[in-house]
């Protein structure tokens, strides 16, 4: 009897581990919101932007100064990886600066992406972003990287890369 227990107790055991398993290669992944990603904020144009809307998605985060020597070096790359992955959404979060500095940068990086107004340093704060040029780098999913380099920019290969692993 114990041991006709013990093999209905196994046979039930790995059907329960399958079916687990078999549920979990057929239910889409759902996306784990980044507690970082409730924020607000506004744009350089004055628009309202919120956070939440990157939940899903697969997205950059870049946080710039237009006073940053990296930053301008970074900028026509992040422009055009930008305008090369329409399916991936890039923010720019601006501190340290005027509007109209940041806006200028922008216009001459031809930036045409959201780019947020962060004067007062709170969403670099969210992220713990101690010195610019940085990165968040999302997946669908809610996982990311955060990249964040002082001594030299990066460069429009890794940028690239980095963007076409999150599609």
């Amino acid at each position: 009897m114990a041991v006709r227990f013990a093999r209905i107790s196994r046979t039930l055991g790995v059907a329960a581990v399958a079916a687990v398993l078999a549920l979990a290669l057929v239910s889409p992944p759902t996306a784990v919101a980044d507690d970082r990603m409730q924020f607000t904020g506004t744009t350089l144009s004055g628009a309202p932007f919120s956070g939440e809307s990157l939940v899903g998605k697969p997205a950059v985060l870049w946080f710039w100064t237009p006073w940053c020597p990296f930053c301008n070096a970074e900028a026509p790359s992040v422009s055009q990886v930008a305008a090369a992955n329409p399916d991936v959404t890039f923010v720019g979060v601006a501190a340290r600066s005027s509007v109209a500095d940041m806006q200028s940068f922008v216009s001459k990086y031809n930036l045409n992406f959201t780019n947020l107004n962060d004067a007062d340093g709170a969403i670099w704060a969210r992220y713990n972003v101690p010195w610019q040029p940085a990165y968040v780098f999302y997946r669908s999913d809610g996982s990311s990287t955060f990249v964040n380099n002082p001594t030299s920019a990066m460069s429009q290969q890794e940028l690239s890369d980095r963007v076409t692993a999150l599609a």
